[in-house]
């Protein structure tokens, strides 16, 4: 978020260290009591109860393609200029960090390209893209707005900061993280990959590990145009209007997923989302989730499923991004492990970091998507998950996760209680909201 880069740069050391720990706990204060009021639901024993459980808590399930799962960036990037390449009507794009780079530079000139043929692009980012640093410096990366913009593209950045909203919590903490893109009402995807150095980046130069999933479904298509349409409205004077963008008609459907967004009007759905898992298993839960910033509403998800003898294991990965990041997540640990949670850090010998928020039941249950298994994601933040049910889709989302744990370790309750430090709990306090 552009706040902590104001708190990190204007000021002297002292006075950082001090704004930092009023924010954090006047943040902390206003928040994490409201955790507690949410109540997990009786464990659901078939999946007829798990499709009658999503519906009503506003998750539909819509008939889809096999989707495609890309679990590399390379591959990614090359995707996002062909689906852009292959567009004759329209584009939309919401992302919650768009900065230019070499990496991304190729995706946001195939827009621009597509935007001066005449095609309908239009582009949401998040504010948090001005506090984005090349790796390795100092150097604020360029956020794409302007640029976009005198290429034709039509550009909205998602609830402004302001001076004016800066004393406004609820305005500040408000912010879209999902990542989605519908091409011509056909092609959809969404996963944790933004257009940024990080997310596209080669794992060797800092880049990281994560994914993105794309489908087919009229009915998918419609509801995220409609979400999308919602969004853009409430921060634009340009209105779009859902019936300006038609929907292809697919061909017979292979599968279906549950469609989990988190829009403006939502809130609530991520933590129903991540409940159903921890309802559903019977037998094993794999979060992959490096940002698990806990209150005590997810440690009692956790206590819950291992009470019933689920096995819950968490993969995270050192390396973020910025050291705080590590050191908050590291403070984590310990309450995690003695809710009966198992903890595997990965460290493979590139300084990669995994950004993938990838939920797995049992094998059979898997959700894609940009929640992390934290606060902020499930009652802050604008989201957005696909979940199948489909073994064919859990496998491979089973094999990926098979081809990190060699590089990955337990993580001890010893080396857990080193990190619970004054100095990290008030990084803690900070991300639980912030991060």
């Amino acid at each position: 978020m552009r706040i902590k880069y104001l708190l990190n740069n204007k000021l002297s050391k002292p006075s950082r260290l001090l704004l930092n720990t009023v924010f954090a706990l006047i943040l902390a204060s206003q928040f994490v009591s409201c955790a507690s009021t949410i109540k997990q639901e009786k464990p659901v024993t078939s999946e007829e109860d798990l499709a009658t459980y999503f519906e009503a808590h506003g998750i539909p399930r819509c008939a889809c393609s096999m989707p495609t799962i890309y679990f590399s960036s390379k591959e990614w990037s090359k995707r996002a200029v062909e689906l852009i390449n292959s567009a004759h009507d329209y584009i939309l794009v919401t992302v919650f960090l768009a900065n230019w780079h070499e990496y991304s530079a190729p995706i946001y000139e195939a827009l621009m390209r597509k935007a001066q043929e005449g095609v309908r692009v239009y582009f949401i980012l998040d504010p948090s893209s001005y506090s984005q640093r090349r790796n390795g410096s100092e150097q604020l990366l360029p956020v794409v707005s302007q640029t976009l913009t005198k290429g034709g593209v039509h550009v909205v950045e998602y609830n402004t900061f302001s001076g004016e909203r800066l004393p406004t919590t609820a305005n500040l903490l408000d912010r879209d993280h999902r990542k989605f893109w519908i091409v011509d009402g056909k092609y959809i995807t969404t996963g944790g990959m933004n257009i940024n150095q990080q997310s596209l980046a080669p794992l060797d130069e800092g880049g990281h590990m994560d994914t993105l999933v794309e489908v087919q479904s009229e009915e998918v298509a419609r509801s995220m145009i409609r979400s999308f349409c919602v969004t853009w409205n409430a921060f634009s004077p340009e209105h779009i209007d859902p019936a300006d963008f038609p929907i292809q008609k697919m061909d017979a459907p292979e599968t279906f997923l549950w469609l989990a967004d988190q829009g403006l009007d939502e809130n609530g759905i991520t933590d129903a989302m991540f409940d159903a898992f921890f309802l559903y298993a019977k037998q094993e839960i794999w979060l992959v989730q490096s940002y698990s910033f806990v209150t005590s509403e997810l440690l009692d998800k956790i206590r819950a499923a291992t009470s019933r003898g689920v096995k819950v294991n968490i993969l995270m990965a050192k390396h973020g991004d910025m050291d705080p990041y590590d050191r908050a997540m590291g403070y984590c640990m310990e309450p995690l492990m003695k809710a009966g949670a198992s903890i595997y850090m990965y460290e493979p010998s590139v300084r990669a970091f995994i950004h993938s928020k990838i939920v797995i039941a049992d094998k059979n249950l898997v959700a894609f998507g940009s929640a992390n298994f934290n606060f902020r994601s499930q009652h802050l933040s604008r989201e957005m998950e696909f979940l199948f049910n489909d073994e064919r889709v859990v496998q491979q989302a089973y094999d990926n996760l098979q081809g990190l744990l060699p590089d990955s370790r337990p993580v001890t309750i010893e080396e857990a209680r080193h990190y619970r430090t004054i100095g990290n709990f008030l990084m803690y306090l900070i991300f639980l909201v912030g991060g």
